[in-house]
């Protein structure tokens, strides 16, 4: 009896943690070539980066443990491989959310996701 409520516990807790950024969205500007605006679409466990015109800039799966995000390349436009997981602790305060960088050795990633501000959109 004990294993199964410790499995139900560690089983709740992931869907917890996931659930502080899911199904919700949010909008900043990365630095690319040049500044683009961009919304971030939390699933349920997807992320995708989606431009002004609708479009995909990348899409990814990403999990949630100590307010510290990891997101891992599914497909999209960055040099990224779909095996490099990178980590960004994040920190909410009202409707605002900011990324520091935790861990990534994908530049492409790191060098616009970090220190960014985001501002989360209202449904």
């Amino acid at each position: 009896m004990k294993k199964i409520i410790l499995f139900l516990f560690i089983v709740t807790a992931g869907i917890g943690a996931n659930a502080q950024l899911s199904k919700t969205k949010w909008s900043g500007t990365l630095m690319l070539d040049q500044p683009v605006n961009i919304t971030l679409d939390f699933a349920k466990d997807t992320l995708v980066a989606i431009t002004p015109d609708g479009g995909t800039l990348e899409t990814m799966t990403f999990t949630v443990k100590d307010n510290v995000l990891s997101i891992t390349k599914a497909f999209g436009q960055s040099d990224c491989g779909t095996d490099v997981t990178g980590k960004y602790k994040f920190d909410i305060k009202a409707d605002s959310m900011e990324f520091t960088l935790v861990e990534d050795i994908c530049y492409n990633r790191a060098g616009v996701l970090d220190k960014t501000k985001w501002t989360k959109v209202k449904k």
